[in-house]
């Protein structure tokens, strides 16, 4: 997984190993010259979220979706998760009016990120989506797609990154 994510991002890992002496792994990207396609996330004062009120986490990994569901919880909102796409729509139609924002992960089996974001704004239009992943922003924000999210995060992300962009989010929320 990591090298996919290096890879991805066009960088190198080196390894130097020496029996019982362990190993040492050094990870290298390239510099972007790339201009930022949405706003960047994580520097800068940023007010922290106000009001409160419910943050849906859509995330197939069950570690990632614990972590961010409980640093959520930790900036002041309750959290409803789900495992995928499917399963978001579901605990969105069991929540109507509840949720403020939603943080989803791009790759899911059976309703990716880009399928989940357009069918929650068929239900909303203006929920604020952040969309989440691993692999590089200009390689997930390419080509055409009918919705688009309010913010693109960076797996890894810091609790003050994902801070930051629930309150863009909930700021730039359409509607």
């Amino acid at each position: 997984m990591v090298l996919g994510v290096v890879r991805t991002h066009n960088g190198v890992i080196t390894v130097e190993s020496k029996p019982d002496h362990g190993s040492i792994f050094r990870v290298y990207f390239p510099v972007s010259a790339l201009p930022q396609a949405l706003p960047p996330v994580g520097t800068g004062p940023q007010a922290a979220p106000e009001g409160g009120g419910t943050v849906l986490v859509v995330e197939d990994d069950e570690s990632v979706r614990n972590v961010a569901a409980a640093t959520i919880r930790s900036l002041g909102f309750t959290v409803l998760t789900a495992h995928d796409g499917i399963a978001a729509l579901q605990v969105y139609r069991q929540h109507p009016g509840e949720v403020r924002c939603v943080l989803c992960d791009l790759i899911m089996p059976r309703m990716d990120g880009w399928e989940t974001l357009a069918a929650l704004r068929q239900l909303e239009p203006g929920i604020p989506v952040i969309l989440a992943s691993g692999y590089g922003e200009a390689s997930v924000m390419a080509g055409k797609h009918p919705e688009q999210p309010q913010l693109f995060l960076s797996k890894p992300y810091s609790r003050k990154a994902l801070q930051d962009a629930i309150a863009y989010a909930l700021a730039h929320a359409k509607g």
